[in-house]
């Protein structure tokens, strides 16, 4: 069937694909969503050609769609198989095709649209090879085995804009390249590669394949839990020199759109769509993953989806033509402060001040502005006072100590960085300033948890160690006994105490858990595995620790506690289990001997917090926490007194909206999420972003010295 040059959907400016969501009973209705549309509307269209068919595969503006016809109710007449594209409403339909083979196929590519003469449809299955391509009047097959593995399969295939195919299988040391004959064959060559070595801490992750200018990509999804939400990305490149996977830090001014129905990848330079970011869309929300400060933004593209809602792809269509912006030469007002590594100088970098009459105060004389910052009553106060223009920011930077002399900062700080980087940045929640360092200490290493200042950190597979980002001193810890894998770590006390205990648990099944510990000058682990005398499987949140013992939370509220008093060291499980589960995200707090557990609902829908009663061994939900705050991340959560009115009863997250310095927090008066600049209130975290690797840390400052 010749394709119409109508077109059924509106055009919109710049390179980026639809997203469509296919919702609705007969899946006939599709949700069309493109984040270049400054309005950020959602359009939504009836296609009865495809009513209860279902996507194979979304590539080049096409899909490839499977459905069936029925004699009667009970009797399948045959098996549907068509191209179309849903721009134009075009049909192409292909040769019907045995059940049994379409039932198994593991992937299936569109390898060019059809105006290409050379454009295939390719199935893979465990053995054998599906293919059409354009003017064939049935299907070939074709079998296969994986380099005289018959226990190994191709999982993912991808197909480059030179025509080259690649395969590759699932026990990830094994690609091909698939060629296709001119008797109607295909041709295959396999080569030996090294596994990528990834994200070994993630119980759950979905990988993609992504063809990106000739180059070919493999990006990993990680997520800690079975239904916790995402936890950390990692791409890698396939080197054919090396014939390995190397490891991508940046995607520059790409981005990638993933989905299981097909991948892209744009160059969005100056076209007002941010680079070097991953999208992807679960249930009907979409997600944009920040390569270079591991962030997560959440949004919801279409509002009242008709349920049930089916896993959404990325459409491009075959007419829109991308285009090559050039570079935007005007630059911003302000650009950001840059602290130099040895963190004994702060300077403005670019630095535009509005001249007026009522300026003047910029130029006060430097022992007036040394007075006022001696008096100034507290660390953030000072670290505040010094950013406001380069004169102020000429008097003595912030010392950080450990000591008695220092005053620690009344709330915590949100610590972040890229792992990959070593480069650091601290928000003040409260004063809405960030403060950047370097420390290459954290290049490579991941923040496990935070207590008193210091990190308990993980580096590579089995290494731990402490690290003060303030006083840059590195405590080590013994090699793990095995690959680092843990629900949760926690330390009893200061580091630089004789009686700290590095703690860390882990359980894969409901009957049994791991438990490491390590105390400070052992050479070793001690490591257990102990059986659970109820059914329970820990949440992925970091233990608390109080009066001798480190306590644990399960999904379903129960409350395990491992004792360390007296020697003992046993395990015993408290609580009768509340009958609300929260499969997305759970926190434990502890503070003066109050234990409080804090449950998030997918993508901040509901927020409970309760209080452990230890008289009669169960949690009561708290309506408010009275003249205290919650700072909570997966890393580590506090409870804190709140020193102003203002900031009662407010639980602050890792989340920002519209701007790194405007945080975003929960209210328990509200029962809603607001932002400290007050242009965010929602009953849920829609727009907003996440930190993915951060933690909160109170740090011990000290100033006043300086002038002494």
């Amino acid at each position: 069937m010749q394709e119409t040059r109508r077109s059924f959907l509106p055009h919109v400016p710049g390179p980026s694909p639809w997203l469509v969501f296919p919702s609705g009973k007969d899946r006939d209705i599709h949700n069309f969503f493109n984040i270049s549309d400054p309005n950020k509307r959602s359009i939504l269209k009836n296609f009865r050609k495809v009513r209860e068919r279902c996507c194979l595969v979304s590539m080049h503006g096409w899909l490839v769609i499977r459905g069936f016809e029925y004699e009667n109710y009970w009797t399948l007449k045959k098996d549907i198989c068509f191209l179309w594209n849903p721009d134009t409403s075009g049909i192409i339909r292909l040769p019907s095709t045995n059940l049994h083979d379409i039932d198994r196929f593991n992937a299936c590519i569109l390898t060019s649209p059809p105006t290409d003469p050379d454009c295939m449809v390719l199935l893979v299955g465990n053995n054998f090879f599906l293919f059409w391509q354009l003017g064939d009047k049935q299907w070939t097959k074709q079998y296969y085995t994986v380099n005289h593995n018959p226990y190994d399969i191709i999982n993912k295939v991808i197909t480059c804009s030179n025509g080259t195919i690649y395969a590759f299988t699932a026990s990830n040391d094994i690609f091909a390249t698939i060629n296709r004959e001119g008797c109607g064959t295909m041709s295959i060559r396999w080569f030996q590669i090294e596994r990528p070595r990834h994200y070994s801490e993630a119980h759950r992750f979905w990988s993609y394949m992504v063809e990106s200018y000739g180059e070919i990509y493999y990006v990993f999804l990680h997520h800690i839990g079975e239904h916790d939400p995402l936890k950390y990305v990692e791409i890698f490149k396939m080197d054919f020199t090396k014939m390995a996977w190397v490891t991508v830090e940046s995607l520059g001014e790409t981005v990638f759109f993933l989905s299981k129905y097909g991948n892209m990848s744009l160059s969005v330079a100056n076209s007002g769509i941010k680079g070097n970011t991953i999208h992807f869309a679960e249930k009907n929300s979409l997600y944009v993953f920040g390569v270079g400060d591991e962030s997560l933004s959440v949004y919801l593209p279409c509002l009242n989806l008709q349920a049930p809602v089916y896993s959404p792809f990325w459409l491009m269509p075959s007419n829109r033509l991308v285009k090559v912006y050039k570079e935007n030469a005007n630059t911003t007002i302000w650009d950001e402060l840059e602290i130099e590594k040895t963190n004994k100088i702060v300077k403005v970098t670019k630095e535009r001040v509005e001249e007026s009459e009522g300026s003047y105060w910029i130029d006060l004389p430097r022992d007036i502005l040394l007075s006022i910052a001696q008096h100034l009553p507290s660390a953030d106060d000072y670290m505040n006072f010094r950013p406001v223009c380069k004169k102020w920011a000429s008097i003595p930077p912030i010392r950080w100590t450990t000591d008695t002399t220092g005053v620690t900062t009344q709330y915590p700080w949100l610590m972040y960085s890229n792992r990959k980087k070593s480069t650091c940045s601290f928000i003040d929640p409260v004063f809405n300033v960030t403060h950047c360092v370097d420390r290459t200490e954290l290049r490579g290493a991941r923040i496990c948890f935070s207590k008193d200042g210091w990190l308990l950190m993980s580096k590579g597979d089995r290494s731990m160690f402490f690290f003060n980002p303030f006083t840059k001193v590195t405590i080590d810890l013994p090699d793990l006994p095995r690959d680092f894998a843990f629900r949760g770590l926690s330390f009893s006390s200061l580091p630089t105490s004789a009686d700290c205990i590095v703690f860390g648990v882990n359980t894969f099944s409901t009957d049994y858990v791991r438990i490491d510990y390590v105390r400070l000058g052992n050479q070793a682990w001690t490591d257990r595995l102990i059986a659970n005398h109820v059914k329970i499987l820990l949440g992925n949140h970091n233990p608390v620790f109080y009066d001798g013992a480190f306590y644990c939370l399960s999904y379903e509220r129960h409350l395990g506690v491992f004792d360390f008093k007296n020697n003992i060291c046993e395990w015993r499980i408290l609580t009768t289990p509340l009958p609300k589960k929260s499969f997305d995200q759970n926190y434990l707090v502890e503070c003066n001997g109050e234990i409080l557990s804090v449950f998030v609902g997918r993508n901040g829908s509901w927020v409970e917090v309760h209080k452990f009663d230890f008289s009669t061994k169960k949690w009561t939900k708290l309506r408010s926490l009275g003249d205290k705050m919650l700072f909570i991340s997966r890393s580590t959560s506090m409870l804190l007194k709140a020193t102003n009115k203002r900031n009662h009863n407010k639980i602050y997250f890792p989340i920002s909206y519209n701007d790194e310095n405007n945080c975003v927090f929960y209210s328990l008066e509200t029962r809603k999420w607001h932002s400290s600049f007050g242009d965010f209130c929602r009953e849920d975290i829609y727009n907003t972003k996440e930190q993915l690797h951060c933690t909160w840390i109170q740090p011990t400052l000290s100033w006043k010295n300086h002038f002494l």
